[in-house]
C-alpha cells in the first residue's frame, strides 16, 4: 500500500458498507450515512486497505447534522498503517482525483473544483462547509463513492497537468451528488465534499487546545513506571511516535494557515519533541 493511499472499505462482516479514509493512524473518517446499515452503534467494523489488508475499528464519534463519523482503529499503534494524510485548503479552479472504487467497480473519479466555499445544506439538516465539485466520468449514481477522500490533483492553483501521488494532499470528503432541478430525481454530475480542514473543526478532538491536553497528558504519564515487556514498550513508543507525527503535521498547517502565529508554533514544536524524547529514552531530560 502506498503511503499515500488512504481509503478503506468498510464492512461489517460480509457486508459492505461504503468508503472511508484514514485521517489519522488512529482513526477513518466517513459520511455518517455510510454506516446507517450497521447493526448497532457497538458493531465491529472491518476495514479494507488498499492492499487487501483488514483492520477492526469501532465508531467512536458523530456529528449527526453534519453527516460526519470517526471510526477509532484497533491497536492503531501496531498496524503498520500510513501516517497522518496530508491536508489541503479547497480552491476553485483545480483539478481532483480520488483512488478509490466502490466493490466491484474499476472507475476512479476525477474532475475540477467549481466553487469554494459553499455551505451546503445536508440531507441530515445541518450546514456543513462544502467544496463543489465536476466530476468527468458519467456514471449516473455517484452514491457506491461517499465518504472517500478527495485529493487535490495539483500543488498549487494553475499548475498544468497531473500532480505526483506524493503531490496530492486530501482536501475533502465525497458526501452527496446533486440532483437535476428538473425532475429532483435523476443524478447530476455535480458533486459535493466536505473540506477536511472543516472536518478538523467539527470534531473537537482535533481542536488546538485538545491536542495540547494530549500532549500535556502523555507528559504526565512519563511520570507513570514504563510498562514491563519488550513488546508493550515497542507499542508505548510506536503510539507516542504517532501522535507526536500527526500533532506536528497539524502545527505546521495551522501555522502555513495564520491559524495560529510562528511562536506559538515553535514553542509547540519544542514541547512536542522534548516529551517524545524522554518518550523515547526514558532519560528524563527536559532538554531537545
Amino acid at each position: 500500500m502506498s503511503d499515500q493511499e488512504y481509503w478503506v472499505r468498510i464492512g461489517e462482516g460480509d457486508r459492505h458498507l461504503g468508503a472511508g479514509f484514514l485521517l489519522t493512524r488512529e482513526y477513518v473518517l466517513t459520511a455518517l450515512h455510510c454506516l446507517r446499515r450497521r447493526s448497532s452503534n457497538e458493531a465491529l467494523l472491518v476495514l479494507e486497505l488498499p492492499d487487501g489488508h483488514r483492520v477492526h475499528g469501532r465508531l467512536c464519534d458523530t456529528v449527526e447534522d453534519v453527516d460526519l463519523a470517526l471510526i477509532a482503529v484497533d491497536e492503531a499503534h501496531s498496524r503498520g498503517l500510513p501516517p497522518a494524510s496530508l491536508t489541503d485548503w479547497p480552491r476553485p479552479n483545480v483539478a481532483w482525483r480520488g483512488t478509490y472504487a466502490p466493490p466491484g467497480e474499476n472507475t476512479q473519479l476525477s474532475g475540477r473544483v467549481t466553487h469554494v466555499p459553499v455551505g451546503y445544506q445536508s440531507s441530515a439538516g445541518g450546514e456543513f462547509t462544502g467544496v463543489q465539485l465536476t466530476v468527468e466520468q458519467e456514471l449516473g449514481d455517484y452514491s457506491g463513492y461517499s465518504g472517500s477522500p478527495v485529493d487535490t490533483d495539483a500543488v498549487r492553483a494553475g499548475e498544468p497537468g497531473p500532480a505526483m501521488p506524493e503531490e496530492r494532499p486530501v482536501m475533502g470528503i465525497l458526501m452527496e451528488q446533486q440532483l437535476s432541478r428538473e425532475d429532483h430525481v435523476s443524478g447530476t454530475n455535480v458533486l459535493i465534499a466536505a473540506s477536511v480542514l472543516h472536518v478538523m473543526e467539527v470534531f473537537s478532538r482535533f481542536h488546538v487546545d485538545r491536542l495540547r491536553e494530549v500532549v500535556s497528558r502523555t507528559k504526565r504519564r512519563e511520570l507513570v513506571p514504563r510498562p514491563a515487556s519488550s513488546e508493550e514498550r515497542e507499542a508505548v513508543a510506536s503510539s507516542a511516535v504517532s501522535n507526536a507525527d500527526f500533532y506536528l503535521r497539524k502545527l505546521q498547517e495551522w501555522e502555513e494557515s495564520a491559524l495560529i502565529p510562528q511562536s506559538v508554533a515553535d514553542e509547540e514544536r519544542r514541547s512536542t519533541l522534548r516529551i517524545l524524547r524522554g518518550r523515547l529514552l526514558g532519560d528524563g531530560s527536559g532538554g531537545v
